[in-house]
């Protein structure tokens, strides 16, 4: 860039070629040579009537007066002239002052422009965000469980691996499924405890001890809910527990089968109707039917003290061990089988429910718990992501016990970063229910007192002590567990 050589301001290129001034520097500078050309070509001062800048304005000696610019201190004898030069310097100052002006506001322009691109972007970059997590949590409006069915098995059929009379049964036997609202049992396998409890009685290399859930059927994914519905899955396999234990048979009359998961949706929509988690109920918009919305341990929780059977959340909302593990997590669930059903013998069949175990991303089931000889622990885990012809194969256990590997989960293999757990324990009376419906609103009150308060995770649930008989959104953990003295 070019700029002026007497005051600096850019030029452009054509003005530069001819002359490297910007226009009133250059008619200053041909002035100031008009009023002293003795200066202008090297020579000292003479009868043309001007002096040097700073030199003493005096008489001429010839009785003219000296007139001096008060900008410069050039001196001249013609008082129309200094005005004049006068002009052209205020003309210059002008000049430079509206060039910067114009500056500014072009740099300020550029600036404006700039951030409104960066806005922009930057929203775009938000909206692929958040359409990215609807997707992949189910809450975009590609439809639910009966349009991912039908779409896999079109692309089944597609593929060559169904074949079209069989694509026409199935989508006829899945909508009659859906009409009445219950599972077709097409994904269960039924026996698994009962097997497992004759294994371990036979079994004697390396468990000390084995404690047992109350039998309990395993449901896998299907083709329409691949890759989303792990939780409603749990909740079948937790339901068909209860549906075995008639201390619950006045809890569930109206739910004697397992219900399909559009129908598990329903239920949900039905406890927040009823008051239950309205800050997780406006999280899914009030909504979960016919989409493909994931749901964890609070759903659960709500779903099952809707029907009043009495739970609890247990966060475990940080490692307790090295390497990222939860040993405290194994010790609570050894602590639930093993409560009242201490003894010696080495398979422990127990009553209790199976238990809800989730983490970011999945959920699975906890159906037992394994105590080798040397004191450490293993989970016996029901998960939703195997398919029922690896647990069939449960039921036709080896001695060499190699199909447990789909079941056990030892202290390192669990190494995500928070757990939660849903734990049943009884039933609720109807005033116990409202009780917990009205603890909801209690519990978003002190949220929003303390929320700016609190900022840390101290949560009584890494010690696997319960909280209190009012239950909170998963949430609301970290930072109302601290005040659980003030619950209770």
């Amino acid at each position: 860039m070019l700029v002026c050589d007497g005051c600096g301001r850019a030029l452009p290129c054509e003005a530069a070629r001819r002359q490297p001034r910007c226009p009133p520097c250059q008619r200053l500078r041909r002035h100031s040579a008009a009023a002293r050309p003795e200066a202008a070509a090297g020579r000292e001062p003479g009868a043309h009537g001007w002096r040097l800048p700073g030199a003493p304005a005096a008489d001429t000696g010839n009785g003219e007066q000296l007139y001096e610019c008060p900008i410069c201190s050039l001196t001249c004898t013609n008082l129309q002239f200094l005005e004049e030069h006068v002009d052209l310097h205020l003309e210059e100052h002008s000049f430079s002052e509206g060039g910067n002006m114009r500056d500014l506001e072009l740099a300020q322009q550029l600036q404006h422009e700039e951030d409104k691109q960066q806005r922009l972007e930057e929203e775009k970059r938000e909206k692929e965000e958040f359409k990215k997590l609807q997707r992949q949590y189910g809450l975009d409006s590609s439809g639910g469980y009966k349009q991912q069915f039908l779409k896999n098995m079109e692309r089944e059929v597609d593929r060559g691996r169904m074949q079209p009379f069989e694509y026409h049964k199935r989508k006829a036997d899945m909508m009659e499924s859906l009409a009445v609202g219950i599972d077709d049992g097409k994904t269960k396998t039924s026996g698994v405890i009962e097997a497992l409890c004759k294994y371990y009685q036979n079994e004697n290399k390396d468990v000390r001890r084995v404690w047992l859930s109350a039998g309990v059927d395993h449901f896998h994914s299907s083709l329409g809910d691949k890759g989303w519905g792990c939780g409603y899955r749990n909740f079948q396999m937790l339901l068909s527990s209860l549906l075995q234990n008639s201390l619950y048979n006045d809890c569930l009359r109206d739910t004697a089968l397992i219900p399909s998961i559009p129908k598990i949706q329903s239920m949900i929509e039905d406890a927040w109707k009823e008051g239950f988690d309205p800050h997780g109920a406006s999280h899914f918009n009030n909504r979960l039917r016919g989409s493909k919305a994931w749901i964890g341990a609070c759903e659960i929780y709500s779903l099952l003290t809707s029907l009043r059977i009495k739970c609890q959340i247990i966060d475990f909302h940080k490692p307790t061990g090295p390497a990222g593990t939860h040993p405290r997590l194994f010790e609570w669930i050894l602590r639930y089988y093993s409560t009242d059903n201490e003894g010696a013998t080495k398979v422990v069949c127990t009553s209790r429910p199976p238990i809800y175990l989730q983490h970011q991303g999945h959920s699975r089931t906890v159906v037992g718990i394994e105590e080798k000889k040397n004191k450490t622990l293993c989970l016996l885990l029901f998960d939703p992501g195997c398919p029922s012809q690896e647990m069939q194969k449960l039921l036709k256990q080896s001695t060499d016990g190699t199909g447990l590997k789909l079941l056990r989960r030892f202290v390192g293999g669990l190494k995500e970063k928070q757990y939660q757990i849903v734990a049943v324990d009884g039933i609720l009376t109807l005033e116990e229910k409202t009780v917990s419906i009205s603890g909801n609103s209690f519990c978003k009150k002190m949220y929003k007192n303390l929320h700016l308060l609190f900022q840390t995770q101290v949560c009584v649930w890494s010690h696997g002590d319960l909280f209190s008989p009012i239950q909170f959104p998963h949430s609301l953990f970290p930072l109302l567990s601290a005040y659980s003295p003030l619950i209770e």
